[in-house]
Parts: C-alpha cells; structure tokens; sequence
C-alpha cells in the first residue's frame, strides 16, 4: 500500500444548530470528503445527551461544551482518527461559549481552542477567555472561532466600519499581540477582502470567524482560504500546517445499492446479463466457471456506472458550488436584491443535491442496524476493530522514567527479579475461590490434585499468580 504527506486540514464552521440530521450528515460527509483533521465548530445548539450525534466512525474522538439548560450556543472540537490524538487535559465553558483541549499527536504537544463570542461585550469576553487560554497553553496552539467582531474593519467589513466602539477593538488586538497570536488568512492574504458572514438586516458583509496560531507556528502554515458553505450562514475559514502523519491513497471498492434502485439502470443491468450467458455459454464451458465468472463482469459494470453517475453528480456540485462563490462575491460588490435571491437559489440547489445523498446513507445505516444491532456479526467485529486502532501503544515509560518512541524495548515490560512482588501478582480474597473452583475441576476430570493454571499462569502459595515457565 503506498502512502502520501497527510498535512494537518483546520477548518473553523459557524454551524448555526446541529440539531437537524440532515446538517450534521452535511457536516460529517464534508469533512471525510475533504479529509479534515481537526474541526472547530460552534452554535452546534446540541445538548449533553446527543453529543453522541457528533461522531462516527472518522471522527470518533469529540470534545463538547454545551449550554446547560437551552439549545443555543455550544462549541465543539472534532478530531479525525487518524490523528491517534492522545488527550490530556480540558477546559470547558459551563455556558457554552469555549472549549479548550490539549493532547499529544505524534510526540507533539497541541491546544485546541474552539471559541463563540456574544453579541454584546464582545471585548469584556474575549480578554477574559484569551487570558485563560494562555494560561492553559502548552506546545503549539490553535484557536478558532466566531468572534461577533471585526478586528480590522476597514479591510473586514463592506461598509469601512464597525458598530463596536474602537477602544473596544483595540483593546482585543492588544491582548491578542501580547499573547503572540496572528491572523492567519490575513497574514497569507495581507491586500485581500474577503468575508464569512453576511447580515441581512444590515445589508453588510463582515469577516468574523478566524483561525489564530502563535508566531512561532508560522513556520507550519501553508495555505489559509474562507470556503462558503451552503447549509449554514456563516463561510468556513480553514488552514493547513505541515504534519508528520501520512494517509493511504488506495480505497476498498463497495457497491452503491441505491444503482440497484434506479429501474433504467436495473434494465441495463439485465440486458448486460442477458448479452454476457448469450455469448459465453458452450459446451466447452462449465456452469461453476461461467456462473463465478459473470460476478467480475457485473462488478466491473457497476463500477462504470457509479462512476459515469459520480461523476455527473460532482460535476453539479462544482458548477453549483463555483455559482455560489460567483454570485457571492457579485453581491459583496453590488449589494443588490436581485443578486442575493439568485444566490440563495443557488444555495438550495445545491442543499437538495446533497441531501439525497445523505438521505441514501441515513436509511442505509437505519437498516443495518435494525439488522445487526442485537447479534454478533460484523458490526461487533467493526466496534472490536475501532476499540483495537485506538488502543495502540505509542509510548512505552522504562522503570527509570524514560519514554521509549516507538514502543521498540519489550525488556522494558518486564521487571527485575529482585524488585519487590516481581514474581507474583497477589490476587487478594479472590484467589481462594480460584484455587478451590480449579481444583474442583481438575479433581473431576480425573487430574491428581496440582496447582491450577491461570491464564498460563500458575495459581501457587501466598495467594500469588506465577508466570508460565519458559520450556
């Protein structure tokens, strides 16, 4: 299997609720499509008990802070599983407002920042939570979020200004430079305007949401773009940073069922079918090779199928996509009705076209399982899989305190025979019950009365557990 450079993808979404299933397949789906890292989200509106909701099989590893009595604000960190993010420490906003997450990934240390400002005392906000994310930061830091303001508002604002009183903005700027965090798209796209909110009532664009690292992580950062996104109001800003990870760039083939569904395509399928036994059925040929040998014919028709279909599809959605961006940056310059009404047809357009693709994969996965949930099959199997990827030793600590990167010292798991209980594991009141069940059993099945065996172990003396003998 070969492997390619797999650089960090930080995306920062205003979401504008999560609450919809149809939202957070847009989500989800988007962010495995375009291989996202590490996802900063906020105003997910979700309550504690459908966090759940946010995670799947790519993005198993979620962090939340919710608003304890109501759906609104609440921030949320999603970290992909390829990550192998080793988690640490966090911090969470009882309100709903920030989220703070450090770890590990590849032997480096993280801080993850997710924050959603108030509309009212923006700065009183921002100074607070800034200062306590100093004080939580350690290795290199990330932050993101909606901030409700602009900081440069003669570049990030249509109208050359801001509602908030100036002393307020400097105010932020300063404890933003003190604390050595930068911009940045600005800092990539220092003479650009661009922005990720649009406010109807003020008929007025505005770039709010942004993505801050350290100076000292400049060094990481390669690309910083704002993306528009069709199914909430705000655009996604989005960076990437160099990484030592890697990802394989081959992918298991499966049939699309819903080809099955689509009663021209069924026709097709058959008429193939039916051309394929007529031409290759002889007398010289078995039915066994004939039968197995249909199977690669119709695979291979199906996967020219689902491609000329993707295909298309893709097509639509990157025509559909480049008219959202056309008719927005139409818009940013003209301010016109006309052009807004185009581009939120535009936007339901291309909400439609992805919707019947998450509508396929939510009753694909509400039948799987209805069959699958009460047995043991695959679907425990895939858990067990999961549960086994995410248990992966990265480190080993030696008895002398050192960190072994990878794992390569089996020596290191075993004690010296000299340190104390190094030849037993004392078992406690338990081990009665284990001596006088073993023995039981050994009795019955005709065995002379010996030291029962735990686990390969040897069950002996003083209640401790010996290890098997090397023969």
């Amino acid at each position: 299997m070969t492997y390619s450079a797999a650089p960090f993808h930080i995306i920062t979404q205003n979401c504008r609720g999560l609450n919809a299933p149809e939202k957070r397949a847009h989500l989800l789906q988007d962010l495995k499509r375009r291989q996202v890292s590490i996802a900063l989200l906020q105003e997910t509106h979700l309550r504690d008990v459908d966090n759940h909701r946010l995670r799947n099989k790519h993005y198993h590893t979620t962090f939340h802070s919710n608003h304890p009595t109501a759906r609104k604000a609440g921030v949320s960190i999603l970290l992909n599983t390829n990550l192998q993010f080793t988690h640490s420490e966090t911090v969470v906003d009882p309100n709903g407002r920030f989220l703070f997450v450090k770890g590990m990934i590849s032997q480096k240390t993280y801080t993850l920042a997710s924050v959603y400002a108030p509309n009212k005392s923006q700065a009183k906000f921002l100074c607070r939570t800034l200062l306590k994310l100093a004080a939580f930061t350690e290795g290199i830091l990330v932050l993101g979020g909606d901030f409700n303001i602009t900081l440069e508002p003669l570049s990030d604002s249509s109208t050359g200004h801001s509602s908030i009183a100036q002393a307020a903005i400097r105010r932020i700027r300063k404890t933003l430079q003190d604390l050595r965090l930068v911009d940045t798209w600005r800092t990539l796209h220092p003479d650009d305007r661009d922005y990720t909110y649009y406010s109807p009532l003020h008929s007025r664009y505005s770039r709010i949401d942004y993505i801050f690292i350290q100076q000292e992580g400049l060094t990481f950062l390669k690309k910083a773009a704002i993306r528009p996104t069709p199914w909430a109001d705000h655009s996604e800003s989005s960076i990437h940073l160099d990484s030592p990870l890697f990802r394989p760039t081959q992918k298991t083939w499966r049939i699309n069922e819903s080809l099955l569904l689509d009663t021209p395509i069924r026709t097709q399928i058959a008429e193939h079918l039916n051309q394929y036994f007529a031409e290759n059925t002889t007398e010289d040929m078995s039915n066994i090779t004939l039968w197995e040998a249909h199977k690669s014919v119709l695979r291979g028709h199906l996967i020219r199928i689902a491609s000329r279909k993707k295909r298309e599809n893709q097509q639509a959605m990157a025509d559909l996509t480049a008219q959202i961006a056309n008719l927005e940056t139409l818009h940013k310059r003209s301010q016109m009705e006309t052009h807004y009404r185009e581009l939120l047809t535009a936007r339901r357009q291309l909400t439609e076209l992805i919707d019947r693709k998450h509508h396929r994969a939510i009753q694909r996965s509400k039948a799987f399982y209805y069959l699958h949930a009460n047995k043991g099959g695959k679907m425990l199997a895939r858990l067990i899989r999961g549960q086994q990827a995410r248990a992966q030793v990265q480190a080993i600590r030696t008895s002398n305190g050192h960190l072994t990167h990878p794992p390569t010292s089996p020596p290191c798991l075993r004690a010296p025979a000299d340190e104390p209980n190094a030849r037993g594991i004392t078992l406690g009141p338990l081990s009665g019950r284990i001596t006088l069940v073993t023995n039981e059993i050994y009795m019955a099945r005709g065995h002379a009365k010996q030291e029962p065996e735990v686990g390969g172990a040897t069950l002996g003396g003083n209640n401790t557990l010996h290890p098997p003998q090397q023969h």
